[in-house]
């Protein structure tokens, strides 16, 4: 059994979004998993029901408030005080949809840190910067990430704009590994209508599109589509009717 592991703070994601996660992991890894539930309200996750579901409550101390504060929790996850099976532990955001099998990921570079890289790699191929999006650690050897942050938060959430960036930084001089583009990908700037020729909010169709009649164009070894900002996949013909799981 391998552990899986997702963040559920404050109200812009429902228990729908977690029961999903569950169900496309039933359906998608070939493997089985156990899904941990970083949360602020274990007594909602307990309700679900959930098989192979645990819930753990987060951290008080770190007073994160505001919906673009709160990926600030995935530090947590880092923390020596969480028990895991064994083995590397994959984190993926609620935002995410699995679309093929992830077992892959346990696979690849087993032991070391890997992530994405950001989806501006669509317009630039050597962007320099990392995506929190999806990522698999060791929790024996990466608990450093949350002692330097719990040490000294309030200075860091003013020194980066989020997570992402803190990772960044820290994984500049330390061994990590980015995901093979295709295998997860964003569903907004790589997918939908076959990817568009800019990054932003303000795309236009057809004309900011590289094949505007085609709904999305998925390579066979992409496993995650990345919902990054907006819109929320289930607002979506892609993550409603295709990839829903009732």
């Amino acid at each position: 059994m391998r552990d899986v592991v997702i963040v559920f703070a404050g109200t812009k994601f429902t228990e729908g979004h977690v029961e999903q996660k569950r169900r496309q992991l039933d359906k998608y890894c070939s493997i089985p998993t156990r899904l941990t539930v970083l949360t602020d309200d274990p007594a909602r996750i307990n309700a679900i029901g959930l098989r192979d579901t645990r819930s753990c409550l987060l951290p008080d101390t770190w007073q994160l408030e505001g919906h673009r504060k709160l990926w600030w929790y995935k530090c947590f996850m880092f923390s020596q005080s969480l028990s895991w099976l064994g083995g590397d532990v994959l984190y993926m955001d609620l935002d995410t949809v699995i679309i093929n099998n992830v077992e892959h990921l346990w696979n690849y570079n087993p032991g070391k840190f890997c992530i994405l890289q950001d989806f501006n790699r669509a317009f630039i191929a050597e962007y320099p910067v990392s995506n929190s999006s999806v990522m698999r650690f060791n929790p024996k050897i990466h608990t450093d990430i949350h002692e330097y942050f719990d040490q000294d938060w309030q200075q860091l959430i003013r020194k980066f704009r989020g997570d992402q960036d803190y990772l960044t930084w820290w994984l500049k001089d330390r061994e990590s590994y980015w995901w093979p583009k295709q295998w997860c990908m964003s569903y907004k700037w790589e997918i939908k209508h076959g990817g568009s020729r800019h990054g932003g909010t303000d795309l236009r169709w057809p004309i900011d599109y590289y094949e505007p009649d085609i709904a999305h164009i998925l390579p066979e070894d992409c496993s995650i589509a990345v919902f990054h900002g907006e819109p929320d996949p289930f607002d979506t013909v892609f993550g409603n009717n295709l990839h829903y799981l009732g």
